[in-house]
């Protein structure tokens, strides 16, 4: 598996039911603080997010706080490897670096 972010490999979150996706960028390459933000979503269903690549960050957290089950997968292929959001704060969040090929679970709080 490619890294993240090169040769079009993205983070790509699937959520079940409303709630908010929450995403921390932060360690930037010019030394500038981190920016941090949400997205909600009301749909009862599926709701699909990109975690987008940024130029000047490299390490990436996020999770779900909806009541619904959240996952994210590395990639665009048909079987991409998925990994469970059981993290709801910013304590155990889903987890990335720049370059990295797993999502793991970090203290980013």
């Amino acid at each position: 598996m490619a890294p993240i972010f090169e040769d079009g490999e993205a983070i790509l979150v699937t959520t079940h039911g409303p709630g908010n996706l929450h995403l921390y960028t932060y360690a930037a390459s010019n030394g500038e603080g981190g920016v941090h933000g949400s997205v909600h979503t009301s749909r009862s269903g599926v709701s699909n997010f990109i975690i987008p690549y940024s130029y000047n960050y490299t390490q990436y957290a996020f999770y779900w706080d909806g009541d619904g089950k959240a996952e994210c997968h590395i990639g665009w292929k048909s079987d991409p490897k998925t990994y469970p959001m059981e993290g709801k704060g910013w304590e155990n969040s889903s987890w990335v670096m720049l370059g990295d090929t797993e999502v793991s679970v970090h203290d980013v709080s």
